[in-house]
């Protein structure tokens, strides 16, 4: 299965409930490469959609695509737009490449920018995970990982009242799910079990990479 369809199912599964109801909502996503999320977006009927990216050629492609894309530094797009601008504001697999400073300083920006009852959702490598070597290490440019409770704290700091994270594995299961569905989730909660026996961690989300959901 293709990168691109792997990914299009988890958008399914994972994000289209943490988006808003209303397809006119104003969603820009953050280092949106050639826009296979804005395509999926708008797919599912949302007509106002836009993104940037610091890649000249990723934006060549999204333009290509019709896509509304700019070319830009992510941080300093945003500081270009009025406070409560958006509902919404999507980084997928971006985080990661950020050093600390500049991580705070997009989420201060991601609060800035979204209206009240606004949503900033992430993906990135899952501090959480007994395998986060997987997502951490399978990318030179990548600088660190956060675990459930370090993003908790700082997206507070930054202004967000509350988060949800989920575990993307079962969401990633496409051949066969009646079955192994059931097993993965079985395996997980055995899992869960001997780690909090073994080191009193209690671990939610086991996959390598997490998604997030922070509500302004």
């Amino acid at each position: 299965m293709s990168i691109v369809v792997q990914n299009t199912l988890l958008y399914d599964k994972v994000v289209l409930p943490w988006l808003p109801k209303e397809r006119d909502a104003i969603i820009y996503e953050v280092a949106c490469g050639p826009g296979i999320f804005l395509h999926w977006l708008k797919r599912h009927g949302y007509t106002n959609t836009m993104g940037s990216d610091s890649s000249d050629v990723q934006i060549i492609l999204a333009k290509a695509g019709g896509l509304a894309v700019t070319l830009a530094d992510a941080i300093e797009d945003l500081r270009s737009y009025p406070s409560g601008s958006f509902d919404c504001l999507v980084g997928l697999d971006f985080y990661e490449h950020l050093p600390k400073e500049m991580l705070l300083d997009f989420l201060y920006e991601a609060e800035r920018v979204l209206r009240s009852g606004g949503r900033l959702i992430l993906r990135g490598p899952n501090g959480d995970s007994p395998l986060l070597g997987r997502a951490l290490y399978n990318d030179i440019t990548h600088y660190w990982a956060l675990t459930t409770t370090a993003f908790n704290a700082v997206l507070m700091m930054s202004g967000f009242t509350h988060t949800e994270f989920k575990d993307d594995t079962l969401a990633c299961i496409q051949k066969q799910r009646w079955l192994r569905v059931p097993l993965a989730w079985m395996a997980q909660q055995i899992l869960r079990t001997l780690l909090r026996l073994a080191t009193r961690e209690h671990i939610k989300c086991l996959s390598s990479s997490l998604f997030l959901c922070a509500w302004k």
